[in-house]
């Protein structure tokens, strides 16, 4: 009798990728590890034709895609406890931007809360200097520069442009902010975020008013 164990057959990796399954869904999984992905952009169209396919595929390393049709985008989330594959290692975490760009997506928050209240033929772009007003009081400190200020937080503004949550408006310096927002920054995590901004920008003065009063009893 032979106990020998069979050999399995060989993957043939050149005939996987050939198959058209998976080789036409590929771009949109792609599209989507890069971040997130929206209705006029040629992946979603492959997301909508590959769904199925797409969603087990990132399912099995964990991850669930979350699709918002009525928005148009779509996302990837790491599995949560007491879902399936929720205590699977990490391969994506609870996304940590810095203070500015938090700032940025507080603004970006509220401002889609104003619009909900609004009709269609109300609604209108975010001015670049509408944002910008909305960001100034955030500054550590109220004698900063404004030029200076105006220019960290146009900087702030620009990784968020990055992060696929604020698109520029062709001809006008203004954006479109992406629904995607809302689901990244929810009622409870927006008040959370004041709070905690509050309490960083009191302890950021109470330093400055602290080097300030050292410097001028150096000087005395």
């Amino acid at each position: 009798m032979d106990f020998t164990t069979p050999t399995p057959p060989r993957f043939d990796i050149d005939s996987f990728c050939a198959n058209p399954e998976i080789h036409d869904a590929a771009p949109a999984k792609i599209a989507l590890l890069r971040g997130p992905i929206y209705f006029e952009e040629p992946a979603w169209i492959i997301l909508t034709r590959y769904k199925d396919q797409i969603i087990r595929f990132f399912a099995e390393i964990g991850l669930r895609v979350i699709i918002d049709d009525e928005g148009g985008y779509a996302f990837l989330e790491q599995a949560q406890e007491g879902e399936a594959g929720g205590d699977w290692p990490k391969l994506l975490y609870r996304d940590r931007h810095s203070f500015d760009v938090t700032c940025v997506l507080i603004v970006l928050r509220g401002w889609l809360l104003t619009q909900e209240t609004k009709t269609s033929d109300e609604r209108t772009p975010l001015q670049a200097e509408e944002l910008l007003d909305q960001l100034r009081p955030f500054s550590r400190k109220a004698s900063a520069n404004v030029e200076k200020e105006d220019k960290r937080w146009r900087e702030a503004i620009n990784r968020v442009v990055a992060l696929g949550y604020l698109a520029r408006k062709k001809g006008v310096d203004a954006f479109t902010v992406r629904p995607i927002v809302r689901a990244k920054v929810s009622l409870e995590t927006l008040q959370e975020l004041r709070v905690a901004l509050e309490e960083h920008a009191t302890k950021s003065n109470f330093r400055e008013e602290q080097k300030e009063s050292q410097e001028e009893g150096e000087v005395a």
